[in-house]
């Protein structure tokens, strides 16, 4: 799948998976963070500096999942059906961490499927961070339906003052499965995919930059970029 998955990536991104071995490199972080610090699931964390260790601040960081195909088993329905106008139908969008991150319809609606878009944005307007989501409807207050949503190769972290980064276990589901994917056209159901420990960073510099992590459960993965 690993293979499958460059193939996918815009061309720069696949040149730079490459470079980024040379440029980018897991190693001890310095004085934040101890390396027998225990966590419980996956994490990422590190810092991004320039050529003279200076930190690079504001810096957004993109995270892609590899995937592995497993079957084509047909997936949860992402229609919903309305077979009562009198009470008040809901469906809603809650992150990794169930919560609320946008209601995408809310009202009393005609008998028949719910019409509803999830452009892959918060209440906000703004593009959720990649992770896998659920999609879930609601009539009189009983939950009746749901899915899952993978949103895959959104910004993830920010770097603060110090360019330092935290991708936390919320946003490394690995081993999640199903993870329905897919085609472009987001109708055409591609197959189920299990998230692998193997993601790629990218780097929003002005030129992006990317860079392939390989988790460890139960370990903080520290990798630090120089630019």
């Amino acid at each position: 799948m690993r293979k499958e998955f460059l193939k996918a990536l815009p061309t720069w991104l696949v040149i730079l998976v490459g470079m980024a071995g040379v440029l980018g490199c897991e190693r001890d972080l310095p004085y934040m963070a101890t390396a027998d610090q225990p966590i419980n699931g996956y994490q990422i964390e590190g810092y991004v500096t320039d050529k003279l260790g200076i930190p690079i601040k504001g810096l957004k960081i993109a995270l892609w999942y590899d995937l592995d195909y497993i079957d084509s088993n047909t997936p949860p329905s992402r229609q919903f059906l309305v077979d009562d106008t009198t009470a008040i139908a809901r469906v809603i969008v809650v992150d990794p961490q169930n919560k609320l991150r946008r209601v995408l319809f809310q009202g009393r609606a005609k008998l028949g499927f719910l019409d509803f878009e999830f452009d892959l944005r918060d209440s906000a307007g703004v593009l959720l961070p990649t992770g896998i989501y659920t999609i879930s409807f609601s009539m009189g207050g009983v939950t009746k339906g749901s899915y899952s949503q993978v949103v895959n190769g959104a910004v993830t972290a920010v770097t603060d003052s110090l360019g330092h980064y935290v991708i936390p276990n919320g946003f490394l589901p690995i081993g999640f499965y199903p993870a329905p994917i897919y085609a472009g056209d987001g109708v055409t159901f591609i197959g189920n995919y299990q998230i692998s420990p193997y993601v790629y960073l990218e780097f929003y510099l002005p030129v992006h930059r990317s860079a392939s992590v390989t988790l460890t459960q139960n370990q903080i993965t520290r990798f630090d970029y120089r630019i």
